[in-house]
């Protein structure tokens, strides 16, 4: 067998038939040596196998014409060594792309080569952007010694990018570090391929076991389409697992997502702020921000068993839907939770639909709980809701000392603020101790339509209604059949009558009845066909103040 000592000696190497053994990349022993074969196929020639890539794909110096190529001999994975990625801090931006790139072009259809994983050993690696390819992954070794080191960039640049139109990819075992850098580190931009149909997102896609530390940027940005046009472009059916983030800098974001993201899953994951020992000041801003101001939102994204700390917002939520949290840990934050509609497209308010905040741990988490919270949040909520459908279900509360002289005694379990189109569903909810379960707004004060005798409940279940002299003829609201309605008067005297959709009795349906201030009247929501626009609301009982 012949031998070289590197790759400069195989480009030098008269053209032989026999496999060829390279002692190293550039010296013996470095890593990137292997064996090469001299391939002449046409592929070999022309496209992308003709063209030298410098490390498994390397040209002549004694052919004229291309005639051919050395061409690596490797089982498996594609290591990074075979491109001169050493792992020793140096920088290998171009070593770890070509690596990427050589990947991408054997996960395509029919390729004369094999493997489409790049696997990057231990070490130290400087890198100022990659971008990501279709049907690449990328694994590192371990999250606690694959470090790659960002050097400076700008607000608007990131780490990690990805080519245009589906990408399907997957990343593990990597510890990634921004050196304060004002860059982010992973942008998922939806940008369509040129193409038609115009499909763009990730994909199918896995990060997993990934630490993200020291970005000043975003550290992971989903940036779905947005607009009437971009419906083909969602960041879709993706997993996050074991990705610990933590932001460094005031409102930049832990975890972005704009516009169409939609089935992602976030499983033990980690979504840090920070607090600063010298001024006493926890992060500014939202460790997750969910967003959206176009037609296609984000929708159908689980959080389970994840970790949102140190800031004054935990996750903030602006018109989405089907959020679902569950099983979460939620400390040291102003408000742990928030969730609000948007106006956009020149529309009114659209509400945030369907958020679930489910079986999580509140720990310090309204207002920083009985710690001695900084100024960033004057009144600390566990959960902020303003004109959104969110239900609150089997949640445990805490502080570190409920007695305590720093215990915030404005804080609040759930504050609903102007949540006249939404709904609060609080159930099975448990605390430390009783005066933590304090809400406001769950119940809605209401006004009766005058226009056309009806009242408006949308996903309330306890209603204040004012009183005028219109006799209510219809309920309107988002609740379903064998639910309960309980409604209140609240100033005036208010007067239903058996007619419409309000049924309490059969034998003279134009009977009314009134309640005066204070007292409260139950009804169920009954399946019918008589008022399918609404459904049938049957009076249950009434509570009468007492003589």
């Amino acid at each position: 067998m012949t031998e070289v000592t590197n790759l400069t000696d195989l480009r030098n190497l008269p053209i032989t038939t026999d496999t060829v053994y390279v002692k190293g990349y550039d010296n013996t022993g470095d890593g990137g040596g292997g064996l090469f074969l001299w391939r002449t196929e046409a592929v070999f020639q022309t496209g992308y196998y003709g063209t030298e890539n410098y490390g498994t794909i390397i040209k002549s110096n004694l052919i004229a014409e291309n005639k051919g190529s050395w061409i690596r001999q490797y089982d498996d994975y594609i290591n990074a060594l075979y491109f001169g990625c050493f792992g020793v801090g140096n920088s290998y931006t171009a070593q770890l792309q070509r690596a990427i790139d050589f990947a991408s072009q054997n996960s395509k259809s029919n390729p004369t080569l094999k493997g489409s994983t790049v696997f990057i050993p231990n070490g130290s690696y400087v890198i100022s952007n990659i971008i990501l390819k279709t049907g690449v992954t990328i694994l590192g070794e371990s999250i606690e010694r694959t470090i790659i080191y960002s050097p400076k960039g700008t607000e608007n640049e990131y780490l990690f990018e990805m080519e245009r139109g589906p990408v399907f990819l997957n990343i593990s075992n990597l510890r990634l570090v921004g050196n304060d850098t004002e860059k982010g580190c992973f942008r998922f931009k939806s940008d369509n391929s040129l193409v038609s149909p115009f499909h763009g997102g990730l994909w199918n896609s896995k990060i997993s076991d990934i630490e993200i530390s020291n970005f000043k940027g975003h550290g992971i940005y989903l940036e779905g389409g947005l607009g009437n046009s971009n419906y083909l472009l969602p960041n879709q059916f993706n997993v996050f697992e074991n990705v610990r983030v933590s932001k460094t800098t005031d409102f930049s974001n832990a975890l972005k997502m704009l516009g169409q993201n939609g089935q992602i899953s976030f499983i033990n994951c980690t979504f840090d702020g920070f607090y600063n020992n010298e001024t006493g000041v926890y992060s500014k801003g939202h460790n997750i921000n969910i967003k959206n101001d176009k037609q296609f939102t984000s929708a159908v994204v689980s959080f389970i068993n994840c970790t949102c700390q140190s800031a004054d917002y935990g996750i903030f939520i602006e018109w989405a839907e089907n959020i679902t949290i569950d099983n979460c840990w939620f400390e040291s934050l102003g408000v742990a939770i928030n969730v609000k509609s948007s106006i956009a497209q020149g529309e009114n308010d659209i509400p945030s639909k369907s958020i679930n905040i489910l079986n999580n741990r509140f720990a310090n988490a309204a207002g920083f709980g009985s710690l001695e919270a900084p100024d960033n949040i004057k009144k600390g909520q566990c959960v902020n809701i303003s004109k959104s459908f969110v239900a609150v279900n089997n949640n445990f509360v805490l502080v570190t000392d409920p007695d305590g002289e720093y215990f915030d005694e404005d804080s609040s379990f759930i504050v609903a603020y102007n949540n006249t189109i939404g709904g609060v569903s609080a159930v099975d909810n448990t605390f430390q101790v009783y005066k933590l379960n304090k809400t406001f707004g769950i119940m809605e004060v209401i006004e009766v339509d005058i226009t056309d005798s009806s009242i408006d409940c949308s996903g309330h279940k306890l209603l204040f209604v004012n009183g005028s002299e219109t006799i209510i003829k219809t309920i309107k609201s988002y609740i379903c059949a064998g639910e309960y309605l309980t409604i209140r008067a609240n100033t005036d005297p208010i007067t239903f009558s058996n007619v419409d959709n309000i049924f309490f009795s059969t034998l003279n349906p134009n009977n009314t009845f009134q309640l005066n201030n204070g007292e409260i009247a139950t009804f169920v929501k009954i399946d019918n066909y008589v008022t399918p626009n609404f459904g049938t609301y049957q009076l249950v009982s009434i509570m009468r103040q007492v003589v």
